[in-house]
């Protein structure tokens, strides 16, 4: 079943646009409606202490972005509605996104630009949302262009509990995939779990897949990931998110957190 129900953040980065144009060509793909939500704060101002009133020029960067995203929408033909929630502090911009976010099939974001280092969002905001939300997101690199995403896409497997619901989130963007491949990274005494039976199960819906492993050396799982998936001309990666609750979690966390810093393809993340 595609998605029918997508939210899309916006906000007054350069790569916005090209979150909006992945956002059409998926809504297209399923006849899908477009919850397209403007929430940042004031990039003049500053988000720690949320004791400032909404600045003129936030509401223009607001409306200036729900026109362009209008006009886009309403030339592709697809179903839409925009609207703007405008914040003082990052807190309020991460709920605003998570509240909203929990109400649709799937939310599409971006990935933070260290190198800009925008101050109106906050550098955690896909992270909380995935991991807060309790549904899946797409988050997109702020470099590189993906006119297909989805063709040929990596699966992250470890067997647990977010691997799978990654895996069974991520169906509707993986039909027709070329390839899916199912990804797992063997640690020494660690008894690796079955890819085969992934590969059984994205059968049935009629994805071509097939599975491959690698063992753990010296590399960081981050890096041996995204290693592979260029060698694999991957263009979606797909990935269960880790939250960072106890000394057992950190780790695992963390891993989630490096992908979302250094991912250079679409990742699909589900919590």
């Amino acid at each position: 079943m595609p998605f029918k129900h997508i939210l899309l953040h916006l906000d007054a980065t350069e790569q916005c646009e090209k979150r909006v144009k992945i956002a059409i060509d998926l809504a297209k793909k399923g006849d899908a409606h477009i919850s397209a939500l403007f929430c940042q704060t004031d990039p003049a101002l500053s988000a720690i202490v949320g004791n400032h009133p909404i600045s003129d020029e936030l509401r223009k960067l607001a409306k200036e972005t729900e026109v362009k995203f209008t006009t886009m929408a309403e030339e592709a033909g697809v179903r839409m509605s925009v609207a703007s929630t405008l914040c003082t502090s990052h807190a309020q911009v991460v709920q605003a996104v998570t509240w909203a976010a929990r109400t649709s099939d799937i939310s599409i974001l971006g990935q933070y630009d260290w190198s800009k280092n925008y101050s109106a969002l906050p550098s955690d905001l896909a992270e909380n949302v995935i991991v807060h939300s309790g549904r899946p997101a797409l988050v997109i690199p702020f470099a590189g262009e993906f006119k297909e995403i989805g063709t040929r896409c990596l699966i992250a497997w470890n067997g647990g509990r977010e691997s799978a619901r990654a895996l069974n989130d991520a169906l509707p963007m993986m039909a027709g995939a070329k390839i899916a491949e199912i990804y797992s990274i063997e640690k020494e005494g660690v008894k690796r779990p079955s890819e085969s039976e992934v590969v059984d199960h994205l059968g049935k819906y009629g994805i071509s897949a097939k599975a491959a492993h690698e063992k753990r050396d010296k590399a960081s799982i981050t890096d041996m990931l995204l290693s592979h998936a260029a060698d694999e001309g991957t263009n979606l990666i797909v990935m269960g998110a880790h939250g960072h609750y106890g000394m057992s979690h950190m780790l695992r966390g963390g891993n989630t957190r490096e992908i979302l810093k250094h991912m250079t393809v679409p990742v699909l993340m589900s919590h």
